[in-house]
């Protein structure tokens, strides 16, 4: 046990309640009465694999195991019983809606400022089961009492938030600017190689503009620890933007037309060069600017409002969208399937889609910036960044716009935002000159600047550009961007 070890103590925790669960109008409500019980959860029970024994008759041997399926954890919810008001307990678990639960521990600070912990305990997607109280009266002197109610609860999500130290990785490889990030990775045991929770293997692009044109991916398979290089080979132009998709990465350049893919596996082998070019099915002055995959395909936005889309990087793409919705350039795109997606671009463009064949145009911010990220939270809710610095989100599939005022002084452009969970999200971009990154606790109702407390981000950057978050792990991320000498800046961020 390390000597920075410090022991969790029940009277520095506190309660926050979201009904509604977390967004970015629902702000999250100090519980000054209320207590949470500890939490449970089962990560499902071994059955044993047996076969009949070699050596006896009578007896059996295992030969694997198989674990059950992981549980709902699940908790308690604890406070006073009031005598003149009305049991909020009692109304939540009446109406039956989930709820987002935090339960924040802290020291030195305001328990009631909801961005000032030191670890949270976040529970997602929260029904409140039933309810109870203790005795409601007394018989006698010595019964007399506080009373307390109870509420039992099933979780949908739990897992720990922390601040992030930020460090910077990779020095002697990046040498150049920093454009996308990517992690592409599944959680493995060791069954299929390397153990990894999911957040293990990252490919960052580079693009060497100052001695020529080249691309190059940045790459790492131990969650930023060390890091390797590869050239991509088959282009002598830069590129925008990287993904994962099936057994390959691949990178599209806007200023060669096409797309260049290589096996990730011989990637992470360290065998270098042996990428492949590709140009099939793009169009002349629809050149690749962004791409996203959903696991199955990848969408790919460009120039004059071409999207395309692709189920297999080496046969190239297909048009979805000629120009049609709009003939804006396209800058960015994110899809949470292959049905469902949006993508922004110039002149507050953003156009989507939910059946992947039709785009239609929605309703500009009214910010008037060039859109430069998007992130889709759901069907209906939808963030957008611009070149102005501005923070935009929708509750009603692009019909509305309310802008998101964010922390920092001089914000004059952001292009990344993403969200590794319900709860938590990030956003790339400059604040007062310098490259600076943002964090979200709360669905994106509240933003802090990072690093959490006091402190600067590490290096020399003039702006973060793009970021890589992992759905396994919300306490890691990978920021890139670069300095004003062009000279990149790789950061690896973790608890």
């Amino acid at each position: 046990m390390g000597t920075s070890f410090n022991p969790a103590k029940t009277a520095f925790s506190r309660v926050f309640l979201i009904e509604g669960r977390a967004g970015p109008t629902r702000e999250p409500e100090y519980q000054s009465c209320l207590r949470s019980g500890g939490v449970d959860q089962s990560f499902g029970d071994i059955e044993k694999i047996e076969c009949p024994s070699d050596d006896e008759y009578g007896q059996f041997i295992e030969v694997g195991s198989i674990q059950g399926a992981i549980e709902r954890a699940s908790s308690s919810l604890m406070g006073r019983y009031a005598a003149d008001l009305a049991s909020e307990l009692l109304e939540l678990a009446r109406k039956r809606c989930a709820v987002d639960v935090q339960v924040h521990f802290g020291a030195c600070t305001n328990p009631k400022v909801f961005n000032t912990f030191t670890k949270a305990l976040v529970w997602e997607n929260v029904s409140l089961t039933n309810y109870s109280t203790e005795d409601l009266g007394a018989l006698s002197s010595d019964e007399n009492a506080a009373i307390m109610e109870t509420s039992d609860i099933s979780i949908g999500n739990f897992y720990e938030v922390l601040q992030l130290t930020f460090q910077q990785r990779a020095s002697t490889l990046v040498t150049s600017t920093l454009a996308d990030a990517v992690i592409c990775d599944l959680r493995t045991c060791g069954e299929c190689g390397l153990f990894s929770d999911g957040c293990y293997k990252a490919f960052v692009l580079q693009n060497t503009i100052d001695e020529g044109n080249t691309t190059d991916v940045i790459y790492t398979d131990d969650k930023g620890q060390t890091w390797a290089l590869d050239n991509v080979n088959t282009t002598t132009e830069i590129s925008n933007a990287i993904t994962c998709l099936g057994d390959y990465v691949f990178v599209v350049s806007n200023a060669d037309g096409g797309l260049h893919y290589k096996e990730k596996d011989v990637i992470l082998a360290g065998t270098p060069l042996l990428w492949t070019g590709v140009v099939t099915g793009f169009v002349d002055d629809g050149e690749p600017n962004d791409v996203w995959s959903v696991g199955i395909g990848a969408y790919i936005v460009g120039e004059g409002g071409y999207v395309y889309y692709t189920t297999d990087p080496t046969l190239g793409v297909t048009v979805l969208d000629a120009s049609e919705a709009t003939t804006n350039d396209l800058n960015a795109i994110h899809a949470l399937s292959d049905e469902l997606a949006v993508a922004v671009g110039d002149s507050d463009t953003i156009i989507y889609t939910t059946n992947r064949v039709s785009w239609v145009l929605a309703t500009e911010t009214g910010g008037g910036g060039n859109l430069l990220g998007v992130w889709m939270r759901s069907e209906t809710e939808w963030w957008v960044v611009d070149d102005n610095g501005d923070v935009w989100y929708t509750l009603n599939s692009g019909v509305t716009w309310t802008e998101k005022t964010i922390p920092g002084i001089a914000i004059t452009a952001l292009y990344n935002i993403q969200f590794a969970s319900d709860s938590v999200g990030y956003i790339a971009g400059v604040a007062n000159g310098a490259g600076a990154l943002w964090r979200t606790y709360d669905g994106g109702y509240s933003w802090v600047k990072l690093p959490e407390g006091t402190g600067t981000l590490p290096g020399s950057s003039t702006q973060m550009t793009a970021i890589a978050s992992c759905i396994h792990d919300v306490n890691y991320l990978v920021a890139v961007g670069h300095d004003v000498t062009n000279d990149g800046v790789l950061l690896v961020g973790e608890d």
